[in-house]
């Protein structure tokens, strides 16, 4: 039996626990919420109890940084980890927000037949991530992995330029998005609000991908054919299956985590 959990603020509304349970079932590993306002006293407790392993959300995921020893090559270029885990050697870091989008992604390349009409013969190829908070760094460095070209957006360009350099992205203010998106096959939206300058956007022929899965803050009203919105319920579960198969070495029941999650 091994014991894991989830530490962030506010976390009572996270439905890792019951992914959890949905993805293995009758085994008799646990999964519990370590609800605190501060990072120490989570981190206090994770390290002092018997817990193998935890997932890291909102606003602890840079500063558990520096709880890790061996840190892997995305949570380091990202500077921010959703998972601890606890070996002899000391705490190793990874960060599967990463793999919310790049499987999500990949799996839409693999049926041509889901995107927009204008898209299907030539494909996702260039994309725009709105926001540069630890899931928008996430979303930038792995469409950058695939060989997007990729844009950056931030409200304060000094705070997402030094981490777009890194990744290969180019990085824009807010009010240079309108610029960019009649050439962006992808919008990622990673702020918790809808920003003015996407009010008057024409996002038709595009895909337009939200990470907040609990409360969408750009769920659009036109969802014909020149519009493909992809829900942040699959980059939960994108980035949750990886995740469990590093806390246990084995794989979890995709059937069930996405009957929990309501996605098909």
């Amino acid at each position: 039996m091994a014991r894991f959990g989830l530490i962030g603020h506010p976390i009572s509304h996270s439905q890792s626990p019951a992914l959890f349970r949905a993805a293995y079932g009758e085994s008799k590993d646990t999964y519990e919420l370590i609800e605190s306002e501060s990072i120490e006293k989570a981190m206090e407790r994770f390290l002092r109890e018997d817990f193998a392993g935890i997932n890291v959300t909102a606003p602890f995921k840079d500063a558990a940084m520096n709880y890790a020893a061996f840190p892997d090559r995305i949570s380091s270029l990202l500077g921010s980890t959703n998972l601890l885990l606890k070996r002899p050697e000391g705490i190793f870091s990874y960060n599967t927000d990463y793999y919310g989008v790049r499987n999500t992604i990949t799996a839409l390349a693999s049926r041509p037949e889901a995107l927009p009409p204008s898209l299907r013969d030539k494909g996702v190829k260039t994309a725009i991530v709105i926001g540069a908070g630890g899931a928008g760094k996430a979303a930038t460095l792995a469409l950058a992995d695939l060989g997007m070209t990729v844009a950056l957006a931030n409200r304060t360009l000094s705070k997402a330029a030094p981490f777009a350099r890194a990744a290969g992205a180019e990085c824009l203010s807010l009010d240079e998005i309108g610029n960019y998106l009649s050439r962006a096959d992808l919008v990622v939206y990673s702020l918790s609000f809808k920003i003015p300058q996407l009010e008057q956007a024409d996002l038709k022929g595009k895909v337009l991908f939200e990470a907040n899965y609990a409360k969408p803050a750009f769920l659009p009203n036109n969802h014909d054919d020149n519009l493909l919105y992809i829900s942040g319920k699959y980059w939960l579960y994108n980035q949750a299956v990886p995740a469990f198969e590093l806390f246990t070495g084995r794989k979890p029941n995709l059937l069930r985590m996405r009957k929990i999650i309501g996605i098909r």
